[in-house]
């Protein structure tokens, strides 16, 4: 495989960064210090706050022969380096003289709530700190979260954004400001090992900076959705919409554009950008499928496997099974009816998983107490009548399948009343014919013998 060059850049330029000269401008986050130092000297410093939004509160105090804001800052804080935000919350300089009788206000900052991650989909074996997690729990900064052999959680911010984390994964937040009020949106997720794919949502005009760090990179979003993936020795990382900063070791900055992934080891630069594999296109998609039904889809070059994933929402969040195949074509096994998405995508010789190909699948069960029906094939020209032999009268309809092969690998199906009859037009000298009944559209019959035309 070929891999693509792009220039690197040595600097991100479109993340927000929040500098100290900022915080202190930041009124509610000087409250916040204030609030804190204040706690240590006056017990019910917490109590005088009136709100659990984020605003600030005052207590008045009157100025005493001989104050000045440095020793009302070091009477009521405990700290005349405090004088400075004081003057500067009472619209004065920290050099203002001040009167006796004078009014000055203390700001006292309303205890915020911590902010958080809440689950909104939880399967398998996944745990917070040793204990397990379920759907609507909340996950905080610095707690960490595992998913076993079997275990998916996804985890959705104040933003809207989302990332998943899939079996053998161990991840925590290393820092969380996404409020609405805030003046960014930070987010920073730490990934010891396995994989964490991410959408990243952006409110209108608050500048967002989400970054995933793992052992040996980190990996800042410009775009909405990537995967990153720390295994034993490599990090691997894919785009799939928008952009990515990949920062390494080896201080260089590497940008990936959607549709490109890349690979890094431990204290060495990553590769030059790669090229994803392409979504697979369905060959064979079953107008609904049962136990044994496949699905099928056309072989990718320089493929080592196949990833398909079954899940409840096209996004493919909500995992319902998942499976890694090394030929084009899945039988579907152990699925509960339903309406599901039908995912694949192929995996390189790097590891690198490419574009997904996501379709929409309806899953029946087989009721086994239903007679199963057979067919009888005639032919006329190029035209091929499929009748069901003796159909039930208690059959709402039947579902009938032909094919140019006995195997069935790429048929042709069509859903007919409870007159069981169908005409197919096609240029063969031979098909085969099957059918079942179909009962609703997640409930059938197993299919009958097959037949096949004179």
């Amino acid at each position: 495989m070929k891999n693509t060059q792009s220039s690197r850049s040595s600097k991100r330029q479109s993340h927000t960064r929040v500098t100290f000269a900022k915080v202190l401008r930041n009124t509610s986050l000087y409250g916040a210090v204030l609030l804190f130092l204040a706690s240590l000297i006056l017990p019910n410093a917490t109590a005088l706050a009136q709100s659990k939004s984020d605003s600030i509160i005052t207590r008045n105090v009157i100025v005493e022969e001989g104050d000045t804001l440095r020793s009302i800052a070091k009477r009521e804080f405990g700290k005349t380096g405090l004088s400075s935000m004081l003057a500067n919350f009472n619209a004065m300089k920290e050099s203002d003289p001040v009167s006796p009788g004078q009014i000055i206000r203390i700001p006292l900052f309303t205890p915020v709530e911590r902010q958080f991650a809440t689950v909104i989909f939880a399967k398998g074996t996944a745990s917070k700190n040793a204990e397990p997690l379920k759907r609507d729990d909340k996950v905080y900064l610095n707690e960490l979260v595992k998913t076993g052999k079997d275990g998916f959680v996804s985890l959705q911010f104040a933003s809207g954004s989302v990332i998943n984390l899939q079996p053998l994964t161990h991840a925590k937040l290393e820092k969380l400001n996404c409020l609405e009020t805030d003046d960014s949106c930070l987010i920073r997720v730490r990934s010891a090992q396995g994989e964490v794919s991410s959408d990243v949502q952006r409110r209108d005009g608050q500048p967002t900076e989400f970054t995933i760090n793992t052992p040996y990179a980190s990996a800042a979003v410009r775009g909405t959705l990537f995967e990153i993936n720390a295994v034993k020795t490599d990090i691997l990382v894919g785009v799939t919409e928008g952009e990515v900063v990949l920062e390494s070791g080896a201080n260089d900055d590497l940008p990936l554009d959607q549709g490109f992934g890349t690979v890094v080891g431990a204290n060495t630069p990553p590769l030059d950008p790669i090229a994803l594999l392409p979504a697979p296109v369905y060959r064979y998609i079953p107008t609904r499928a049962a136990k044994g039904d496949q699905v099928s889809w056309f072989s990718l070059s320089d493929v080592e496997q196949y990833l398909v994933n079954i899940s409840t929402d096209e996004n493919g969040q909500q995992v319902v099974a998942n499976y890694n195949e090394t030929q084009s074509i899945l039988s579907i096994e152990d699925i509960d009816p339903g309406e599901y998405f039908f995912n694949v995508r192929g995996i390189d010789n790097y590891g690198l998983k490419g574009i997904k190909s996501p379709t929409k699948i309806v899953v029946a069960a087989i009721d086994e107490s239903i007679e199963p029906v057979d067919t009888a094939v005639t032919r006329n020209g190029n035209e091929f009548l499929v009748n069901i032999i003796d159909p039930p009268e208690s059959a709402p309809g039947y579902e009938i399948q032909v094919s140019t092969s006995a195997d069935f690998t790429d048929p042709l199906s069509v859903d007919v009343n409870n007159s069981g009859t169908a005409i197919f037009r096609l240029v063969s000298d031979k098909i085969f014919s099957r059918a079942r009944v179909l009962l609703d559209p997640e409930k059938v019959s197993e299919f009958g013998a097959t037949a096949e035309s004179n």
